[in-house]
């Protein structure tokens, strides 16, 4: 906590609908009226100003295989985990991401498997964080060649926890 971390990627923030905004400006401006107008956003991030995070979010050290979830700026919840296994290229992708739904009694389906998990938390199209009962422990370098197709397996003592402090729009933070 505290520390500056700097990642890529992900679909989390403020992304302008060219398109839409042209064609506004252009009815603006034929309307011959004076006044400014909001860009139209194809999606945009829970906060506008220089950090558009704030101070809810989602944290994912795949490094140190840590999940921490921070509240309004106070740590409310954090687990070790197992990630995206590194030795078959299911690396679990960087960035930031919007939480993109909640989902109770969910089943993931994937090529060769079908895992019926409680809590369903995706974030970036088929990865998400979700319980994971079949495993017996979590953290250290189980990733690397035991890891999950990409997802974040989280104890099922703790996911309940995480999954009602998160909320749709939540920023996951992946580094």
């Amino acid at each position: 906590m505290g520390e500056n971390i700097i990642t890529t990627g992900g679909s989390y923030g403020w992304l302008i609908h060219r398109g839409k905004t042209v064609d506004a400006l252009i009815e603006q401006i034929e309307s011959g009226e004076n006044k400014t107008i909001e860009p139209i956003y194809a999606y945009e991030a829970l906060i506008r100003n220089s950090n558009d995070i704030g101070d809810s979010y989602v944290e994912i050290d795949l490094k140190n295989q840590m999940v921490y979830v921070y509240i309004n700026g106070q740590l409310k919840a954090q687990t070790e985990t197992v990630t995206g296994n590194l030795t078959k290229s299911h690396d679990t992708p960087t960035g930031v991401y919007p939480i993109n739904y909640k989902e109770r009694d969910a089943v993931l389906k994937g090529e060769g498997y079908a895992s019926p998990v409680k809590y369903w938390m995706p974030f970036n199209k088929h990865i998400g964080l979700h319980d994971a009962d079949w495993r017996t422990s979590f953290g250290g370098d189980i990733y690397k060649k035991q890891g999950s197709n990409g997802c974040i397996n989280l104890p099922p003592s703790i996911t309940k926890t995480i999954f009602d402090l998160v909320y749709p729009g939540m920023p996951v933070i992946v580094h």
